[in-house]
């Protein structure tokens, strides 16, 4: 079943640190990651009400397919279910600039 994702403009209030910190802590970890950023997301299933959750996304320092596998294998290890909920969001291009503009950058090396 398709999920359409929307990113909602995010406050740093809206930002819990309990959500936040798993992202900083992962992002430490992995050397690849340059920025990583936490906003809400609207998912809407076909036929459902939208809801709304936080999502982390990470800016990579390579979007080569080693590179974002092994992103996605280690959110799947390392986070906790709450964060895994928002999936492994790894941006490029416009995808940067928007996150940029309406999440909160947790972590830049």
């Amino acid at each position: 079943m398709q999920v359409k994702h929307t990113l909602l403009d995010t406050t740093p209030d809206q930002v819990p640190h309990e959500f936040a910190q798993p992202v900083i802590d992962f992002a430490n970890q992995i050397d690849v990651i340059k920025v990583a950023y936490v906003g809400r997301v609207e998912l809407t299933e076909a036929f459902h009400r939208p809801e709304e959750q936080l999502a982390a996304a990470f800016v990579l320092d390579s979007e080569d397919v080693e590179t974002v596998q092994l992103v996605a294998d280690s959110f799947a290890k390392l986070l906790p279910a709450e964060v895994q909920a928002g999936g492994c969001n790894v941006l490029d291009g416009p995808g940067i600039a928007v996150w940029a503009k309406q999440a909160q950058q947790v972590f830049s090396r």
